[in-house]
């Protein structure tokens, strides 16, 4: 049995003035109770990474999860069902890998399929220690276990979780998985970006909770709407929007916007008038999850808009650095999604 890696992370324990830098992911004031999330706390504590996702699992308040421990490996536990269904908990982490203060760094880390058996998942949940911006967990067939290694920040392939706050639950309708064959290993790659004085160890640990292969009614897929068409001249405001037209008929499971630090706004609106999302929240923006799934016929257009105040000297146009490039992306989470398709901009 493979053990995940374990990282020791520490919330700063002093009050912040505002021209100090503080320890990113956390409150910068003393107690660590403060801090905004379980994840947070427990490891500003002293907990390792894998023993305080165990403790706080299931506390993230979008859905529901749970299990698992495990040096860059997976660690799979068996537990029972209800209702003549029978869950797997399988935990996933990466290796360490440090970053240093100021440093933007992009990372990733490829694992063999850790489920032995075509497998739907019906929760998902990832822990990223401070520092972080995003991570994700994609599908990569035929992939095998490798060491962590800096990557680019504009991957995006068919994921199965993605994350923008440190902890971050998603739990699937009744009846909704998201479908991985047992062909299918799992690279998880994560954007970090270190605004404090000392070196933060940043690791990624995913939970998954998964049923045999054909036990759910539908599958679940990604939503992912990207706006590459993005300038704004120095010192100036501007913005970029896109519209974008379903092909199906779909019900809508969560949505969330992606900005970089010069994003002031984001909205997305269906062509009948529904907010489908709104923020201001360029870092930790929270993502809507709709109860009961959001239904939107084919042919529904959504338009996305992103605002932007550009502080550089130099225009400011689509790429991977959160300090000097920008995004305008619409992501979320669909069903039904054959063979687990990536529903992307019409």
């Amino acid at each position: 049995m493979l053990l995940v890696a374990m990282g020791l992370v520490a919330c700063n324990g002093e009050t912040a003035s505002s021209s100090a830098q503080s320890e990113p992911g956390c409150s910068t004031a003393p107690a660590c109770a403060s801090c905004s999330t379980c994840f947070e706390r427990c490891t500003c504590e002293g907990g390792d990474n894998v023993a305080c996702a165990d403790q706080c699992a299931g506390s993230a308040g979008a859905a529901g999860a749970g299990g698992g421990s495990g040096s860059g490996g997976a660690t799979g536990l068996g537990g029972g069902g209800s209702g003549g269904s029978t869950f797997t908990t399988v935990t996933l982490a990466t290796s360490p890998r440090t970053v240093a203060p100021g440093e933007e760094a992009y990372f990733c880390q490829n694992f063999s399929n850790p489920f032995g058996q075509d497998v739907e998942i019906v929760e998902s949940e990832s822990f990223m220690t401070p520092g972080s911006h995003h991570m994700f967990v994609f599908r990569k067939v035929g992939a095998t276990d490798g060491p962590v290694q800096d990557c680019s920040g504009l991957e995006f392939e068919n994921p199965v979780h993605t994350a923008q706050t440190p902890q971050h639950l998603t739990k699937y309708p009744p009846g909704v998985g998201r479908f991985v064959s047992a062909g299918t290993g799992l690279r998880v790659s994560a954007h970090y970006l270190n605004t404090s004085q000392k070196p933060v160890e940043a690791v990624i640990t995913v939970q998954f909770k998964v049923a045999s292969a054909g036990t759910m009614q539908h599958h679940a897929g990604a939503l992912f709407f990207l706006n590459p068409s993005i300038y704004v001249a120095p010192f100036q405001t501007g913005g970029a929007k896109d519209t974008c037209t379903l092909p199906q008929d779909i019900q809508l499971i969560d949505v969330v916007s992606h900005m970089h630090s010069f994003g002031t706004k984001f909205d997305a609106k269906t062509s009948d008038g529904k907010n489908v999302y709104a923020t201001t929240n360029w870092d930790d923006p929270e993502p809507t999850v709709f109860s009961p799934p959001l239904a939107l016929g084919q042919g529904t257009q959504i338009s996305y808009e992103c605002s932007y105040k550009n502080t550089l000297s130099q225009p400011l146009t689509f790429g991977e650095s959160a300090q000097t490039n920008e995004m305008c992306i619409l992501s979320g989470t669909y069903f039904p999604a054959p063979n687990g398709a990536v529903l992307d901009c019409q």
